[in-house]
């Protein structure tokens, strides 16, 4: 019975012994299973064969979180297992291959909601605007509807929500600065539809950069773009598409003070960066971008009560000095310098609005006239006040524009020689006749008389004795006696510098509102429509 014992408990050792070393070459076993399959050439040489492409949809490891149960899980549990290291790689975007091994870009749908564009500064070509900005691309990493054909309902969180997923890294190409407003977890939102899509929602505020043109100011037509670019990736990892239906739309009750927005146009092109631009830093290569613009006109109201009108009544006040006499220097010359004076601030004040500018603006071509007719009627002053104090009287042939306008300018370069004969031989038959009295006295005075052409004055001689009164009856029989064949000398018009004035300022009553009323007549034509 001993020696019975002692051969089965033999026998169990060897099966012992046996069991343990199928184990371990069972486990060898799985581990070159893991690693890769062994082939032997010869006793000698084994090496291990690696496979070059790798299963591109692998099972999930044993410490990935299963989604076999994906009906049954809450929000945060189905989304946590969703974007699970082992699943999703936020860092990569849902790019996919075609069959002929290219890669096909992810589309990004965007639209645009603006609540406000307010602070349209034409000083510093900027204006602010508050919208709401969404972009919508699919990510099929994401989509639950396979595991959950029951759930219909979107996943929708916050930032907190959005840190976990991969979106297209956009900025707007033209901003002087932007924020979102309020906080995060208030003005982002996200959301995963059960096909993979994914809605992103931001609002923000943003200051951006708007290149106006000024020629035709305060008239002007201004165009408003807004610039979104893709940073990071370029048209062969991403392209922007606007939506097809309201890709920007506007709040009900937009309201801007100084503009009128009349309509707006969007546009998708693709910026270029290169060594020459570095629009997009060291990346080079062609970028998705979007863009709109709002098409704006000025109210020109305001212009037109609070500058258009004050200086037509400036320049009209300045017209009354015409009804004043060349020799009240003092209002003449207050009136004109403090009309001018006024015109300047007031030009300035609007000036002071607008960026300073190379080109002529229309409110420029307005005020500039409108000063030149101010400062004309001061000169109009000056001119007739030193006519006023001339000493010499014009002569005329005819008392009409063109003489009187010749002789003002030119009073002693254009003269009628028979003017100065006809003086002369009434000197010299004077002193024949009164030649015979020494103590006679001759004095000369010029009287009116009426001609042909109206009112004038004519040079004539007349000797007065002391003793006799009729020589002048005489001395004209003597004259025309002495001279039978010559003809009467012809006669002239004479204006005194009082009279050349007062004549300059009733033509100037007429002329200058006359010519005012022309330059408004072209001023608005042009304006409006050209």
């Amino acid at each position: 019975m001993n020696i019975l014992a002692h051969l089965l408990g033999l026998l169990c050792i060897g099966f012992a012994a046996s069991a343990s070393l199928n184990a371990d070459l069972g486990q060898q076993a799985v581990e070159f299973a893991n690693d890769g399959a062994y082939t032997t050439s010869d006793s000698t040489d084994v090496s291990p064969n690696f496979t070059d492409t790798p299963d591109p949809s692998p099972e999930p490891s044993d410490n990935c979180p299963s989604l076999s149960n994906a009906y049954a899980l809450s929000q945060t549990q189905l989304i946590s297992r969703l974007t699970d290291p082992c699943r999703y790689d936020r860092n990569e975007p849902p790019i996919t291959v075609n069959d002929i091994g290219e890669i096909v870009p992810i589309d990004v749908y965007t639209q645009f909601y603006i609540y406000a564009l307010k602070d349209l500064d034409s000083n510093d070509l900027q204006f602010m605007l508050q919208g709401l900005l969404q972009f919508r691309y699919n990510d099929t990493r994401l989509a639950f509807a396979d595991y959950a054909p029951n759930r219909q309902q979107p996943i929708v969180g916050d930032s907190d929500l959005r840190n976990l997923l991969w979106v297209p890294h956009i900025f707007l190409a033209n901003e002087q600065s932007s924020n979102v407003l309020g906080t995060n977890e208030k003005d982002m939102l996200t959301t995963i539809y059960p096909d993979g899509t994914v809605l992103v929602s931001t609002r923000i505020q943003a200051t951006l950069y708007c290149w106006m043109n000024f020629e035709k100011f305060p008239f002007d037509d201004q165009k408003c773009t807004t610039v979104i670019e893709s940073w990071m990736y370029n048209t062969s990892m991403l392209t922007l598409h606007w939506e097809l239906t309201k890709p920007v739309s506007f709040h009900t009750q937009l309201q801007l003070t100084e503009y009128d927005l009349y309509g707006w146009v969007c546009n998708e092109t693709v910026s270029v960066s290169d060594t020459f631009t570095m629009s997009h830093g060291a990346l080079q290569g062609n970028y998705s971008a979007l863009s709109f613009s709002v098409m704006l006109s000025r109210e020109v109201g305001y212009y037109i009560i609070d500058y258009f009108v004050p200086s037509m009544m400036i320049v009209a006040i300045s017209w009354v000095s015409f009804w004043l006499q060349a020799d009240q220097t003092p209002a003449r010359t207050m009136m004109g310098c403090s009309t001018l004076l006024s015109f300047i601030t007031l030009s300035l004040s609007q000036e002071n609005s607008l960026s300073k500018v190379s080109y002529v603006t229309m409110s420029e071509v307005w005020f500039l006239v409108c000063t030149a007719f101010i400062f004309g009627s001061l000169m109009e002053f000056a001119f007739v006040n030193t006519i006023w104090r001339r000493n010499n009287n014009l002569e005329l042939k005819k008392r009409s524009t063109k003489y009187i306008v010749r002789s003002t300018f030119v009073p002693r370069l254009k003269r009628n020689p028979r003017s100065f004969n006809r003086s002369t031989s009434s000197l010299s038959s004077c002193n024949k006749v009164c030649g015979s009295n020494q103590n006679n006295t001759v004095i000369t005075i010029e009287t009116p008389i009426i001609i042909a052409d109206g009112l004038s004055r004519e040079n004539s001689a007349i000797s007065l004795e002391e003793n006799d009164v009729s020589i002048s009856s005489g001395s004209t029989a003597e004259l025309t006696q002495s001279k039978p064949e010559e003809k009467p000398a012809q006669t002239f018009a004479t204006m005194t510098p009082k009279e050349v004035s007062l004549w300059i300022d009733r033509k100037m009553r007429f002329i200058f509102p006359l010519a005012f009323l022309i330059f408004n007549a072209l001023f608005w034509t042009l304006v409006y429509c050209l």
